[in-house]
């Protein structure tokens, strides 16, 4: 988080932390990956509010923020395996790992899977992402929060299988389990498939619908959050929809039995395929995914759209789509936002829109993060 941002967060928590609440977890304030646990959980919703009317002053006044289980709601984590530990980065430094026995934002069974990989894995080399050395560079885990299927991936530096017999105890355990190749110096845990060991994917249920995550496809980490929010757009879809920066297709399969047809467009070719797998997999005939960018599709699909849903990245709309968006003239557009700041920069550029409804949703319980949903109907 930059500074400006988190000296602006740390005033809010000396605001609401009132008595303070007790830290669940033992690292906190060591490790980077909360920053709210000394906030009385229903105070934390109160400064969220609080910060989205500061952000979004002019537009709408928020009055309340859609609650999560405070814990044990993430879908997906990360470890790094560096320095001799397994865990998070410290809070404010890129240089240091706490080495973290178990994490409470972590579900139950991943949790679980993931204390006794600590153990098996004590004696597989790690990566020293300084020098760009070493061999493990991270755990992840991955649970499916209505299903409960469970998978674990290992994101390694050189193109080999040094695991052999440590995972024999635990694969009974996991649904899925595959080894992932970063030999480059970019520290990310998303990266190519190298080995799958047991089954490619896990399953995630929402509603009727049934979704195929992959190693390395995007799925929403509080699940009961994105079902709510899911719902919401559910209620708003009508006609023949599109669906901008549709991924996987989460969204698009999910509000297609209340759209006349349902167009995702996504540029990632990797998630148009898997897209495609759950369509058939869900039999829905109504829903076709376009391998392009939003941009290009656009500009030839004019007056086409009753409804369009935007879900982009947390940088928000490039200024060019917003302004084929309006040339569009959908009825309505469905807004989803991981990120206030570039949902009112883009909400301020939709100027022939007007927000009808709008909800936030606390997607990321102890920490900044903030999701948001509105509803925006043409004006003329």
């Amino acid at each position: 988080m930059k500074k400006k941002k988190r000296k602006f967060f740390n005033e809010l928590i000396e605001k609401y932390k009132g008595e303070g609440a007790v830290p669940f977890c033992r690292y906190f304030g060591d490790c980077g990956g909360c920053l709210f646990q000394n906030v009385p959980y229903e105070n934390q919703l109160k400064l969220k509010v609080e910060y989205l009317n500061i952000i979004l002053e002019g537009l709408i006044e928020v009055n309340s923020i859609v609650p999560s289980v405070p814990f044990m709601y993430r879908n997906r984590m990360d470890m790094v395996t560096a320095f001799g530990k397994k865990g998070l980065r410290r809070s404010g430094t890129y240089r240091h790992v706490v080495d973290i026995e178990s994490c409470p934002l972590m579900q139950g069974k991943s949790s679980e899977v993931y204390g006794k990989l600590r153990l098996a894995l004590s004696k597989i080399e790690d990566y020293n992402y300084l020098t760009h050395e070493g061999y493990l560079r991270y755990i992840i885990l991955r649970q499916a929060r209505f299903t409960g299927e469970v998978m674990a991936n290992f994101v390694v530096a050189s193109p080999e299988d040094r695991f052999g017999f440590a995972l024999m105890d635990i694969l009974d355990e996991l649904d899925s389990c595959s080894i992932l190749l970063n030999s480059g110096l970019g520290d990310l845990s998303i990266a190519p498939l190298f080995k799958t060991i047991k089954k490619g994917f896990i399953t995630e249920s929402f509603d009727e619908i049934e979704y195929m995550i992959t190693p390395n496809s995007f799925f929403q980490s509080n699940s009961e959050i994105a079902l709510k929010m899911y719902r919401e757009i559910l209620s708003y879809v009508k006609g023949r929809t599109l669906d901008l920066y549709s991924g996987v297709g989460s969204i698009s399969l999910f509000v297609a039995k209340a759209a006349d047809s349902v167009t995702g467009v996504e540029i990632s070719q990797e998630s148009v395929a898997i897209a495609e797998e759950n369509r058939e997999n869900n039999s829905i005939d109504n829903v076709e995914f376009i391998c392009t960018d939003a941009m290009e599709f656009i500009k030839e699909h004019k007056g086409e759209y009753d409804t369009v849903i935007v879900d982009p990245p947390r940088s928000g709309m490039h200024p060019k789509v917003i302004g084929r968006i309006e040339e569009l003239r959908p009825e309505r557009i469905i807004y989803m936002s991981c990120n206030p700041s570039t949902f009112r920069d883009d909400l301020h550029a939709l100027e022939n829109y007007k927000i009808t409804h709008f909800a936030a949703y606390d997607m990321f319980p102890q920490t900044p993060h903030i999701e948001t949903l509105a509803l925006l109907e043409r004006k003329i």
